[in-house]
Formats: structure tokens, sequence, C-alpha cells
């Protein structure tokens, strides 16, 4: 469960290491997004000598989060971390690879199809 104000890892090699979420799409006065949201988020802390700039908002889809994720089978999966995979347009990721397990259910999503790692 990801509120406004909730900080973020990215898992891609974008060279960013805390996002901070500012807007959850999907709705009116919507309060907490789960795994395959989309989230509008704010760059906070990057390597340095990076190409992406502090204060550099984003979109992005949220791919791992603490909370535990129920499946059909009665098991369930959580992470250690909230994390997310930063978007270009049309849902391409900012880096060139994820780095990191997914969850299967984003493996119907058009930016996840390449990349290996579902759990």
């Amino acid at each position: 469960m990801i509120l406004k104000k909730t900080y973020l890892v990215p898992i891609d090699k974008c060279g960013v290491w805390w996002v901070n979420t500012f807007h959850l799409y999907g709705g009116f006065c919507r309060r907490w997004s789960g795994i395959g949201n989309f989230v509008k988020v704010s760059v906070r802390n990057t390597k340095p000598n990076n190409w992406i700039a502090k204060k550099s908002k984003f979109i992005g889809i949220i791919v791992q989060t603490k909370k535990e994720i129920l499946k059909r089978d009665g098991s369930s999966v959580f992470f250690r971390n909230n994390s997310i995979v930063l978007l270009k347009k049309r849902l391409s990721s900012q880096g060139k690879e994820i780095v990191g397990p997914t969850v299967f259910n984003l493996k119907r999503k058009r930016f996840l199809m390449s990349f290996a790692g579902y759990i």
C-alpha cells in the first residue's frame, strides 16, 4: 500500500536512489495504490554526476510492496522494500534493465515483456 509522500526505491538502473510519491493515478480522492498502479514521483536523491537531476518529475509503476499479495492458490508474496520502475513516454523504462524480481501479474504490462525475473 503506497500513500502520498511515500519514499520508493527505483529498481531500474537509472542512477536514482530515492523518489517521493506525490500523486496517485486512478480516481478522485484515491488514498493508496498497490502493485501495477501508476504514480507520479519526484526525484529526491541521485548518484553524483547523474543525467537525471534532483526535483525532476516522472511517472512510474509500482512493482514491489512490503504489503503481502495473496495468490489464488492461497500463498502470499511480499518484498523487503517498496519499489518502482521510472517510465518514459510510451511505457518504456528510464534505465536499461530492471534488477530484481517482480510479480507475475505485471507480465501482461507492455514495458515488462522483455525482462526476466518474474515470481
